[in-house]
């Protein structure tokens, strides 16, 4: 596992990119509501809807990126709530949210218990690296990439709004390839 204390330090929050399963399907929020930003490393998804108004509640297991949030919180005004917490060893208390954002992180073994984190009506977007390896992109240990169709599995009993998943079919160039997102919606 990288160390991420040590991966944060060098990197800034305002330069980090909010995921596109995010950015291309911001028209699926409400209008107002409580967002967890889990795994959230430098919490560019958190602060793009802390942004927006929503009230934000970031959760990481380094120290440095959520030091970092805080800080650029600080700054802006924003109403963002910072924990760190072990999400792989220690679940989450019982509190749920309307919109839950998960990118780049794979944990298989809490993978499942992340519906039960979203409110009654509320969305689960994921994103993270699927298949194999493209261009060099994501971690090369199969274990840390999703199966083509996992997400789908996963989430089949939510409702799905939003799944794409390109895989190696036509300009390998184009698209995210190496990568699976869905948008779901609870019950």
């Amino acid at each position: 596992m990288p160390d991420w204390e040590k991966h944060y330090l060098d990197r800034d929050v305002e330069d980090q990119t909010p995921a596109s399963v995010l950015t291309e399907n911001l028209h699926l929020l409400p209008e107002s509501g409580t967002v967890l930003d889990y795994a959230c490393g430098l919490a560019a998804n958190g602060c793009l809807l802390a942004h927006k108004g929503y009230q934000v509640t970031v959760v990481d297991n380094s120290n440095v990126a959520i030091n970092k949030i805080k800080s650029y919180s600080d700054q802006f005004s924003l109403n963002i709530k910072t924990e760190v917490h072990d999400l792989e060893n220690k679940p989450l208390a019982d509190v749920q949210y309307d919109i839950v954002i998960v990118s780049f992180f794979l944990h298989r073994e809490t993978i499942r218990s992340l519906p039960d984190l979203v409110k009654p009506g509320g969305l689960l977007f994921y994103q993270t690296f699927s298949g194999d390896q493209l261009n060099g992109r994501g971690p090369s240990n199969p274990n840390f990439r999703l199966k083509h169709g996992e997400l789908l599995e996963v989430f089949s009993n939510m409702n799905i709004l939003f799944y794409r998943e390109d895989q190696t079919y036509g300009n390998l160039q184009d698209g995210i390839r190496d990568q699976a997102q869905i948008v779901v919606a609870k019950t």
